[in-house]
């Protein structure tokens, strides 16, 4: 016995057609959908990027001024025009330091810490007459 006929045989056909055509939809909507998150996120790096070199510009400017100000002529300039009647130290004041100011300070402070020779401990007893 056929069980199958005709009829039944061209709807399971448009059955299968259709679940394959809303598959093929569905991933072309993610790969449009893929696209537009990849447009949106190049455009956000765009943006990241342009506001990086905008800030590394506005760093370079302000170094360049900062080096300005601290020019030896120009703060002698400042410094009549301000009426400070700041003066230049004398060398014999100046004292040059050629090792890690740093090192050299945190080891000023830190030599009573550690010692290599040992340290005398006394204990009180107590007694109870």
């Amino acid at each position: 016995m056929n069980t199958r006929s005709s009829p039944a045989f061209v709807n399971s056909l448009l059955v299968y057609s259709l679940v394959a055509i809303g598959c093929t939809g569905s991933v072309g909507l993610g790969m449009v959908w893929s696209r537009r998150q990849i447009s949106l996120l190049a455009g956000e790096n765009k943006a990241l990027a342009s506001r990086i070199a905008e800030v590394a510009r506005q760093s370079e400017e302000t170094t360049a001024e900062v080096a300005a100000q601290q020019d030896p002529s120009a703060l002698l300039q400042r410094n009549a025009e301000w009426h400070l009647g700041l003066v230049q130290p004398a060398d014999d004041r100046e004292q040059r330091i050629a090792e890690d100011p740093e090192m050299r300070l945190a080891s000023k402070r830190n030599s009573g810490l550690f010692s290599d020779r040992a340290m005398p401990v006394a204990f009180r007893v107590a007694s109870q007459p």
